[in-house]
């Protein structure tokens, strides 16, 4: 499709919004739409930070990027397909891209994946502006529930965060959460994927270091779903990876982009900048250079495997230069991530986005203003695939107690997404009309037939002072502790079918 012609296609440069879900023509994020004679359909809050001309500034300026500056890829197998394909390859591994290549790439990848539980049963439809929450990946320093201790995570934390998370109905898929420093490093990577696989039955993004690793968590996974055939029918992991911004691509990383595209498994290739030092200064400038690291990626990938599936993503940080620290709650970021959510609902791709999260240093005010704020942006945005809940310390640390928090934020924030029904329902003129002035409505029949739709708290506290000091007195953090202790003690995981657990040991052996 010429660059000319961008002004005539709705939705993005390749495909039409209704073509994202796969002919679904109901609301992409499931909100409810009023049928009934006299009222008017009503959307939940819902916003965009880029115009349509910006959308398309960003686009026309990473395929300038790409065709005029390039990426370097330390891949002898990717040149290879890029070459062949069109692509201008000079000095070694400096790759051009003509407009046409990355136009096909954006056409080849899917608008949709549903990925499975472990079981096979469908958890996450990655589409539209539909939320799923997961927490970080590979944390050095954990936040200990039961002794405030910030300390090394070991391997019995690790499993304690996936039985948290199998517990807790808003978090929708797990990552590896920390690496545990009792495990020989070598094989941190399989012995996080068994261990996913044992003590959750949610979806899985997974990390890993190389090819191999990569390979091996393919195996396993492949040995719980029943065979590679199953697991690409069912689609319970997906790899997290990342180019090496600005502007290239690692051997490593390519080499596990390529080995998902070969089994059909999803993949997010996320860009991880940070503006003032890996990207330019500007939110605009380190935007076009993530959306060129990302296109950069999916071309190959689309090379290897038309149509296997890819997930829109990127983290543009910004230093804070007062202290050279990677910045999780800033206000630039609240504002990249909804940007790249909505640049890649813009080329029709599922999303990759930020939330729970934090710069603080323990589960203090702070903490709890930070998660509340990127839980707000992250829906209100519509990412898809959600992670980094219960990153404290940008990056650095891990706490459950943010955790459980996010879970009951993300249930505030999903009841206020219901936005406000007006209908013949509930505009309630004959109600007011039977009560007349000076009448209540604590009696009457849509009064006891709707009270329990409004949204109830579990951990946040409504009571008056004396209830209040009569349950203990205890503030948020005390009862977000008391909740970690209580799930780690009581829930127990659905149980791994034994031959299975035998079949993942032997793998491991081998590693």
């Amino acid at each position: 499709m010429p660059d000319s012609n961008y002004d005539s296609v709705p939705g993005g440069p390749c495909r039409t919004p209704s073509e994202n879900l796969a002919g679904d023509k109901e609301p992409e994020d499931g909100r409810k739409v009023m049928n009934t004679a006299n009222s008017i359909a009503f959307r939940s809050p819902q916003f965009s930070i880029l115009s349509e001309t910006e959308l398309k500034d960003i686009h026309l300026a990473a395929l300038e990027v790409l065709r005029r500056t390039g990426i370097r890829f330390h891949h002898q197998g990717a040149l290879e397909l890029l070459q062949e394909a069109g692509a201008f390859v000079s000095d070694g591994n400096l790759v051009k891209f003509p407009a046409r290549l990355v136009e096909d790439a954006i056409g080849s990848a899917p608008g949709r994946i549903v990925m499975c539980d472990r079981d096979g049963d469908p958890a996450m439809y990655l589409e539209g502006t539909k939320v799923y929450f997961g927490t970080g990946s590979d944390c050095l320093n954990f936040l200990d529930p039961e002794t405030g201790e910030h300390r090394k995570f070991t391997q019995a934390d690790i499993v304690n965060g996936y039985r948290l998370c199998d517990a807790l109905p808003n978090i929708h898929f797990v990552m590896s959460i920390g690496i545990p420093s009792d495990v020989d490093p070598d094989l941190t990577y399989d012995v996080q994927m068994a261990l996913m696989l044992e003590h959750t039955t949610k979806p899985i993004v997974f990390v890993t270091d190389n090819r191999v690793t990569c390979q091996r968590a393919i195996d396993v996974a492949a040995t719980v779903a029943g065979g590679y055939e199953a697991l690409r029918e069912q689609q319970h992991i997906l790899l997290y990876s990342e180019p090496s911004s600005p502007l290239q691509q690692s051997e490593t990383a390519v080499d596990k982009l390529l080995l998902m595209a070969e089994y059909e498994l999803p993949v997010v290739h996320s860009p991880g900048p940070q503006m003032g030092a890996t990207a330019p200064i500007t939110m605009a400038g380190g935007l076009v250079m993530s959306v060129a690291e990302i296109l950069s990626s999916l071309v190959v990938h689309q090379l290897k495997r038309p149509g296997a599936p890819f997930v829109f993503g990127a983290g543009l940080h910004h230093m804070d230069m007062s202290s050279a620290q990677i910045c999780y709650a800033s206000p630039e970021f609240q504002l990249t991530k909804a940007a790249v959510a909505q640049l890649g609902r813009w080329y029709g791709m599922p999303t990759w986005g930020y939330a729970s999260c934090s710069d603080a240093k323990v589960m203090d005010e702070q903490a709890a203003v930070e998660a509340t704020l990127s839980v707000i942006m992250a829906k209100l945005s519509g990412a898809n695939l959600v992670h980094d809940v219960g990153y404290m310390e940008s990056g650095l640390t891990t706490s459950f107690e943010m955790i459980v928090l996010h879970d009951e934020l993300a249930a505030m924030a999903d009841h206020l997404m219901k936005g406000i029904e007006v209908s013949d329902d509930t505009l309630l003129v004959d109600e007011l009309d039977r009560v007349g002035p000076g009448g209540h409505f604590l009696d009457t029949r849509e009064t006891l037939k709707r009270f329990r739709d409004f949204w109830f708290p579990g951990l946040l506290d409504r009571s008056i002072r004396s209830q209040w000091l009569e349950a203990g007195g205890t503030t948020l953090g005390q009862r977000l502790t008391a909740k970690v202790l209580e799930i780690i003690k009581e829930h127990q995981v659905k149980p791994l079918d034994p031959e299975k657990k035998d079949k993942l040991q032997e793998i491991l052996a081998q590693a």
